[in-house]
Order: C-alpha cells, then structure tokens, then sequence
C-alpha cells in the first residue's frame, strides 16, 4: 500500500520537456522549439489528502526563432507555489491534482552574443501526476502541467525592449525522497 505523507517532508528532483503553448515568445515575432526542463522542490504533507509543494523548474534553453531562422536563446526560471490532493489507494501508486501561482523570469541571448533580462512575471500552473511508492520513503513521480502567465517586460539594461508570454505545457518524471516521521 501507498504511505501517507501526513506530517512528512520530502524532497523532489525532477527532469522533462517544456513545450511552449504560446510560441510566440516575443511578441508577435518568434516561435519557440521545446526545451529541457530540471529542478526540483520540497512537499510537505498536511493530512492524507492534503499537501504543499515548492518548486524551481528550469529550462536552461528554448531556441526561439525569427522568421524560421534561430536567432535567441532563452533560458527560463519558474519558481512554483503549490497545493496538492492526494488519493491513497490500496496500491502504490498516489494520483494527485493541484494547482498554484507561478514567478518566472529569466535571460534572452541573441545570436550575436547581446544580452536580455527578461523581467519577473507571475501566472499560475495546474497540474496533474502521480507518485509510485517504491518503499515508504522512496517514490518515483510524474507530473504534468499547464503554465500560464502575465506578459513580462523583456529589458536591455534599465530600457524596455519588448515583451514576452510564458505559456507552457510541462511533463516532468523524478524521483521523491520522503523523510521518515519518527528518526
């Protein structure tokens, strides 16, 4: 059987694939290829049903394209705040659903080495997955998400430049390490 993860704190590493939803990342004229995603969180258990969640995702690049020609990359941080609903089964496995807000920011290189900061933005994330409870304190996870979030100024020192939408679908695979109750 699944364990609770009531009053327990766990830590979470995680890797998969970012697929932008909107792919016009700049404005009105880009496109932008799927990317890599890694990081990782902490969980912490309210009751059976209930927990929190802290994660920072990263998208280290995402080509964007101008015109069908690659011409940036931009590298991608979102630092996700999260609440989950577990269902404990008979089995190992605990499907979950949850949802939260979102702060992402991150940097735009062109080809020819220019530098941009792409400013702190906020959205939201719903997500859905599962842990598979290897042993009480081991889970593999899987999670998929829908990230969406308010346009955010893209910046070349103090002077706004343009502006870019994060919108994205995430499938994430990991690994949970849940710290026992009682040592």
């Amino acid at each position: 059987m699944a364990d609770s993860i009531n009053g327990r704190l766990g830590v979470t590493a995680r890797f998969g694939a970012t697929l932008p939803l909107n792919d016009d990342f700049i404005s009105g004229t880009s496109d932008t290829d799927a990317g890599l995603a890694i990081g990782g969180g902490l969980i912490y258990g309210f009751s059976e049903h209930v927990a929190a969640d802290v994660e920072v995702l990263h998208m280290p690049q995402l080509n964007v394209h101008a015109n069908g020609v690659k011409s940036y990359e931009a590298a991608i941080t979102d630092v996700a705040l999260g609440v989950q609903f577990r269902f404990l089964t008979a089995h190992r496995v605990v499907p979950y659903f949850g949802f939260g807000p979102d702060f992402i920011t991150g940097d735009l290189r062109h080809i020819n080495g220019t530098g941009y900061d792409l400013d702190w933005t906020f959205g939201g994330h719903i997500n859905l997955g599962f842990d598979w409870f290897i042993t009480p304190g081991i889970a593999f996870t899987t999670d998929v998400r829908g990230v969406y979030a308010a346009d955010g100024d893209i910046m070349r020192g103090s002077t706004k430049v343009s502006e870019y939408r994060p919108q994205w679908f995430q499938g994430t695979v990991g690994v949970r390490l849940m710290i026992p109750e009682k040592f």
